[in-house]
């Protein structure tokens, strides 16, 4: 149930906007491998599959964040960082497998056994002060995520190339991102 649940969310997200079906790139069964050895905790299906999908990418889901391969490597490291800079009394488990972090300040980890296990997440600066259940499973976590992606992309993207299409010399707002060597990556 679970499989046919992750396939039908990863399709959803193949909508022509959010990502192209060219664009869903899965992992190797090596590239999982060293994923699964990267943290202590074991694969739950559901992730597993969701790396065997799309784990190296999707288009523009999730873009901004670490959540595709190689970037999900270290993750682990970096949660406990953050958690301990902010001197957060609460320690990440070998049961725990972070599956995202968000520009260094928020991460969503998976915690309990099973197929489809709970996702917990902390965010530096937010209300509460210790990671906490924010989804009661892997697939809930990413149905929502899909739903908030997909939507945000349909508005996002006509307006982005309406600005892309202005001719030179008329105002226009540019999202992109400044590389070290001084190349820009554009963000749509």
């Amino acid at each position: 149930m679970t499989d046919d649940r992750i396939r039908e969310l990863v399709a959803a997200i193949a909508d022509g906007v959010t990502a192209t079906a060219e664009q869903l790139q899965g992992l190797t069964q090596p590239e999982i491998e060293e994923v699964e050895r990267d943290q202590p905790a074991p694969l739950a299906r559901s992730y597993q599959q969701f790396l065997e999908l799309v784990g190296s990418g999707a288009g523009r889901f999730l873009r901004g964040s670490d959540v595709f391969y190689p970037s999900v490597l270290g993750l682990g490291q970096a949660a406990r960082a953050l958690l301990e800079e902010n001197q957060v009394e609460f320690a990440l488990t070998n049961e725990d497998r972070v599956i995202l972090m968000h520009q260094g300040y928020q991460f969503d980890f998976l915690r309990g056994a099973g197929p489809d296990p709970e996702v917990w997440s902390f965010s530096e600066g937010a209300m509460v002060v210790a990671p906490a259940v924010s989804f009661p499973r892997f697939s809930e976590w990413l149905a929502a995520h899909v739903e908030q992606q997909t939507q945000a992309w349909e508005r996002l993207v006509p307006w982005y190339e309406d600005q892309k299409a202005k001719p030179p010399g008329q105002p226009r707002v540019f999202s992109g991102r400044l590389n070290p060597d001084g190349s820009i990556t554009e963000q749509f």
